[in-house]
């Protein structure tokens, strides 16, 4: 009896002592940053690194996991380290790419996309971003070709569809563009600028009806093109010959300080003028992309 009681206590510390291995705060890591809990994801990771320097994978994780923390300078030296311990992974130049998109360093951007697709030309991301980086220099023509890449590789891309339709929109193309937009709407109803792009695609179209339904939608969600989809939705009463409409908007959109919105109350809406005298000249909308 007293021999086996002895024998229990030896194992006990050995089973105390045990820990968690890289490989295994790498995964907690990973699940973490699945369920967008980025500090917990970061705390895994740095425990994985700490204990495993060059373990595959740990310092793209915490690179991925500073960028959608929006630490981009942080990112990128977890990509460089990233870069030495697993060089032919082309997913690493696809998020180190994003990087650069984000602060809109074309070349770079370029340099590393062009590493991903020597690696793996069937990742739709590594395409998408292309036609980011191709957005962002002007090369509107290149970024169609791509995001057409892209979506036959991913067809139900929200993100690439949407930016399909802005860039079909720059080309004037617009009636595509507000397909692709529509599409991409319907799967992602909250895409950031997504209904004002259509809007404005709509107006440029002159469906001026459609074009008021959608800037009311975005008038009511108040967040910062509130101005603009005002004074679009005001040209479209105009366009529509109903003066009493028109300057409804416009008149609570020079109440925010939109300039054109001022001058059209003054000489028109306060006028018993039947067209806007010298109707200021409006440049034409750009969409704002988050990349």
């Amino acid at each position: 009896m007293y021999r086996s009681l002895l024998v229990g206590a030896a194992i006990l510390p050995l089973v105390a002592l045990a820990q968690p291995s890289a490989d295994d705060h790498l995964k907690n890591a990973q699940a973490a940053y699945k369920a967008n809990e980025l500090t917990l994801a970061q705390a895994y990771a740095d425990s994985a690194i700490a204990l495993e320097p060059g373990i595959p994978g740990g310092f793209k994780l915490r690179g991925d996991i500073k960028q959608r923390q929006l630490d981009l300078h942080g990112a990128l030296m977890d990509y460089v380290k990233a870069e030495k311990v697993e060089p032919d992974n082309p997913r690493l130049y696809v998020s180190r790419s994003a990087v650069h998109i984000t602060e809109e360093r074309v070349k770079e951007a370029m340099r590393d996309i062009e590493k991903a697709l020597d690696l793996d030309d069937t990742d739709p991301d590594a395409w998408y971003n292309r036609a980011c980086a191709n957005y962002i220099g002007r090369n509107n023509e290149g970024a169609l070709r791509d995001l057409e890449r892209s979506l036959e590789l991913r067809p139900d891309n929200a993100e690439a569809l949407f930016l399909r339709g802005v860039v079909k929109g720059e080309l004037f193309k617009e009636s595509e563009g507000i397909l692709d937009i529509e599409a991409a709407l319907n799967l992602k109803p909250d895409m950031a600028d997504g209904l004002m792009s259509l809007a404005v695609l709509q107006y440029e179209t002159k469906e001026y009806e459609k074009a008021i339904g959608t800037f009311t939608r975005v008038i009511e969600a108040k967040d910062e093109t509130l101005k603009d989809a005002l004074y679009y939705r005001a040209d479209c009463y105009y366009a529509l010959k109903n003066k009493e409409k028109a300057c409804e908007s416009w008149r609570e959109a020079a109440g925010l300080g939109e300039a054109d919105s001022k001058f059209i109350v003054k000489n028109y809406c306060n006028t018993d003028e039947e067209k806007i005298p010298k109707k200021p000249v409006r440049v034409r909308r750009k969409t704002v992309i988050e990349f």
